[in-house]
């Protein structure tokens, strides 16, 4: 008579020699932990775009446009130049207004959407 396998973990990947402990993924209502920040300098990681962006005190949503623009920005939220910028932000899905960019900092597991309007339908 041969063994009765063991149940099949849903939240394991397995392979050919059996479960990958490194592919874990969460169990429903778990999401794993944001990324830990150094407490004493505010530094860690958070999210711009979908790309791990290293954040410290000081980093404000400012500091993020001016970063994947390549252009300055006022504490206003207005390129420094004069031109428009045409952009949006929303941390952790809620739309900061421009006039609040320069006193939003951006804290270590937050995810920063940086968004551009386009011309056109």
């Amino acid at each position: 008579m041969s063994p009765t396998p063991a149940p099949h973990d849903p939240r394991h990947r397995t392979g050919a020699d059996g479960p990958d402990p490194a592919h874990t993924v969460p169990a429903a209502g778990e999401f794993p932990p944001p990324p830990a920040a150094d407490t004493a300098t505010g530094a860690g990681t958070a999210t711009v775009n979908g790309t791990p962006v290293e954040v410290h005190d000081g980093f404000t949503l400012t500091a993020a446009v001016s970063h994947l623009t390549g252009r300055e920005i006022t504490p206003e939220g207005t390129a420094a130049d004069g031109h428009p910028l045409g952009i949006a932000v929303a941390v952790d899905d809620a739309v900061i207004p421009r006039s609040l960019w320069s006193a939003t900092a951006v804290a270590a597991g937050q995810s920063v959407e940086i968004v551009t309007a386009v011309q056109g339908g």
